[in-house]
C-alpha cells in the first residue's frame, strides 16, 4: 500500500521542530521521525513519533504512525492529537509502574 505521506512533509518537519522543543527537562522524550532518518525502526513506511518514557533506570517506547488521514488535519489539531496520544501512554505507564487501575 502506498502512503503519500510526502506531500505532507513540510508539516512533518514543522512537527519535528515543535516537539523537539517540547523535550525541555521532562521525563518524556519525544521525537518525530521521518523513514530516511537515522534511528527510523518502521516497515510501515511513514513518519512516526516516537514516544520514550524513562521511568528510574529504564524507559518504555511507543511509535506513533503519521498515516495521511492523521497529516491532513490542521498542524495546532495534529499535535494536540499527538499530546493526548502521549498523555494516554503516560497513564498507562503510571498505572503499571506504580500500582492501581
Amino acid at each position: 500500500m502506498k502512503h503519500n505521506w510526502e506531500n505532507y512533509r513540510e508539516k512533518v518537519l514543522e512537527l519535528k521542530q515543535i516537539f523537539k522543543n517540547k523535550n525541555e527537562g521532562t521525563e518524556v522524550e519525544v521525537e518525530v521521525l521521518l523513514p530516511e532518518d537515522e534511528g527510523y525502526d518502521s516497515e510501515v513506511g511513514v513518519p512516526y513519533v516516537r514516544v520514550r518514557y524513562y521511568v528510574n533506570d529504564h524507559y518504555h517506547e511507543r511509535k506513533i504512525e503519521l498515516y495521511e488521514y492523521h497529516l491532513k488535519k490542521e498542524l495546532d489539531d495534529l499535535v494536540n492529537l499527538i499530546e493526548h496520544f502521549i498523555q494516554e501512554f503516560e497513564m498507562e505507564i503510571d498505572q503499571s509502574e506504580y500500582g492501581g487501575g
